[in-house]
């Protein structure tokens, strides 16, 4: 969105609080978002890595920050490649500029001590990550603003909210933000916050808070004012017929002008996102709602030192009328999709069930799309050459997205390769349907490590039964379908994902070491249209890897995950991250 007299980004270091208000007391027709930032740098402290030199010896290694300035090499010699098919040994990576143009294994005829020439030293080398469901602006944005990802009590919430808003100027109009709560972490109440909870610690100054998923937000009785909610909206909850404060998907874009970052924000938050990716050996990243404004004053600005696929709203995708050859910074930033959602979140009960919710038996969450709407608009995109990539978490929404697939494949001219989103809640007659229709799975899971365990959320919304059935990894690998992996931010970290792939609450759903990988690096690029340019190691493709400590064995990754360092990424032939010597 671009907002009206946007006023200059404005820092204001307060270490100990990181937190955010938005001023929207000027303008009276349409409120523009001001932000008022406490902020702490992001910094960065990596362990010393053990690399493994060879089956019974591992040394210590230091490594370094980033690195200051990226520099070019020509080739990564004593390479292990755990994803090759060609067998084990040390392997070297020739490049020439951003691309490789030979893999081979390791001889004398490139020197380690050599100039430009990088010593993986025998450590595991690996296509750079990709995230294939991220929303990077606001994975930034939470470092900005208040973070609330890591809160375990209804109660410490609270006491974070206090804290800020006491700082608020009076009277205020700012809003103050808060990021990703979770109650299924809270161990005194597990219940959404609600406005009076909120107007406890924040009487004078409006307060919204987001879920994790996104999909739910809470505000206090003050912004509530602000707002001119609709009465009978039903993503305008209720207790006893008044406003609980919550509001869910659709209701959100009545919040959204009052809390909507500027445009050097959000350029701010992709800095910090694109950092975050490197720490985490992460080369690229889909953007599931990208605004393009942001990503060319990146782009002009020398902002981004990762890759990113854009996918755009449809609203932005019919005024442009055809899909953009809008490739900007080489292959740094390009869009390729556009995203449609059909439900919401478990998390947020808005999941489209065909069955009520365990703990809420009167709730089945709802459709976000009418059948025809759905089927229409999917038509019209796909006619318009755009791939699509449609959110569908429960099986209501995921039984509307193959009956409009199979819309648009019949009545269209053409079907490009599109993508389903989330399908948590994917019975056995839907993946034969994304067989049939060439679909793309784009599955997180992160998911399964937070919620998806015994006694965790899925199993409070669903119950055990229906709970340890979501997300069968295995059953679409087995049916032939491309399966790409994402974080969508809960959290971020390809290695956690990894957890959840190995630790699948069903045996038979469990992928093994070299799957998980595969769905982060092959098949992500897959899922995200860039194959011919990222996703394995091989001659013409763009040089993004990662080098990492170590790879515990399958059956100890679980347990020992957190151990493996990143200790360099290379974007395009270029060391991003790490030290200029391993």
């Amino acid at each position: 969105m671009t907002l009206p007299n946007a006023r200059p980004f404005l820092l204001m270091p307060l270490p100990s609080l990181p937190f955010a208000f938005n001023d929207v007391s000027e303008v009276p027709d349409f409120c523009w978002a001001q932000s008022f930032l406490g902020f702490t740098s992001h910094s960065l402290k990596l362990q010393p890595p053990i690399c493994n030199t060879n089956d019974s010896a591992k040394s210590l290694r230091k490594v370094g920050e980033f690195a200051v300035q990226s520099k070019d090499f020509r080739a990564i010699v004593n390479a292990k490649l755990p994803l090759s098919d060609e067998g084990a040994g040390l392997w070297t990576i020739v490049l020439n500029g951003e691309r490789i143009v030979k893999v081979s294994p390791q001889s004398d005829f490139v020197r380690p001590e050599s100039e430009n020439v990088w010593d993986a030293k025998g450590c595991p080398v690996l296509p750079g990550f990709i995230d294939a469901h991220m929303h990077p602006i606001s994975m930034g944005l939470k470092q900005l603003r208040l973070d609330l990802s890591q809160v375990h009590s209804l109660r410490e919430l609270l006491q974070i909210v206090q804290n800020a808003s006491s700082l608020a100027p009076r009277p205020s109009s700012r809003f103050l933000i808060g990021y990703d709560w979770d109650e299924s972490l809270f161990v005194d109440e597990k219940r959404y916050p609600n406005r009076w909870d909120l107007d406890k610690v924040a009487t004078d100054v409006p307060v919204a808070l987001r879920r994790i998923d996104g999909h739910l937000w809470v505000v206090n009785t003050k912004a509530l004012q602000l707002l001119n909610l609709p009465s009978n909206h039903p993503f305008v909850f209720k207790t006893s017929g008044q406003p609980n404060g919550l509001l869910a998907d659709d209701a959100i874009r009545y919040l959204e002008p009052f809390i909507e970052p500027t445009l050097s924000e959000k350029r701010e938050a992709l800095r910090i996102a694109s950092q975050i990716a490197l720490e985490h050996g992460v080369t690229a990243m889909a953007d599931l709602y990208a605004d393009l404004e942001v990503y060319e004053s990146a782009v002009a600005n020398g902002d981004l030192t990762v890759r990113f696929i854009c996918c755009i709203p449809p609203a932005t995708a019919q005024q442009l009328k055809e899909p953009l050859q809008w490739r900007i910074g080489k292959e740094r930033c390009e869009a390729k999709f556009v995203k449609l959602f059909l439900d919401g979140s478990i998390g947020a009960r808005t999941a489209a069930l065909r069955e009520p919710y365990a703990d809420a038996p009167d709730e089945t969450g709802r459709l976000l799309l009418r059948d025809r709407v759905a089927e229409g608009l999917m038509l019209e995109l796909s006619e318009m050459g755009w791939r699509l990539a449609v959110h569908a978490i429960g099986d209501l929404a995921i039984d509307q997205a193959i009956e409009a697939f199979r819309f648009v494949r019949m009545e269209g001219r053409r079907f490009l390769r599109h993508r389903l989103e989330h399908l948590e809640f994917l019975r056995p007659e839907h993946i034969g349907w994304l067989s049939k229709l060439n679909l793309v799975a784009s599955m997180q899971p992160n998911f399964v490590v937070r919620w998806q365990q015994p006694n965790g959320l899925y199993e409070a919304r669903l119950g055990w039964e229906r709970a340890k059935r979501m997300n069968p990894f295995n059953s679409v690998i087995k049916a032939g379908i491309p399966l790409a992996f994402g974080s969508d931010g809960m959290p971020f970290g390809p290695l956690e994902g990894i957890v959840g792939a190995l630790n699948h609450p069903e045996p038979n759903e469990r992928l093994n070491l070299k799957q998980a990988l595969l769905a982060y690096t092959q098949g992500a690029a897959f899922a995200c249209n860039v194959e011919s340019q990222v996703g394995t190691i091989a001659p013409g493709k763009l040089a993004d890897l990662v080098v990492l400590s170590h790879l515990p064995h399958e059956e100890a990754f679980g347990n020992e995950w957190q151990s493996v360092k990143v200790i360099a990424v290379f974007v395009g032939g270029k060391l991003e991250f790490g030290q200029q010597k391993n």
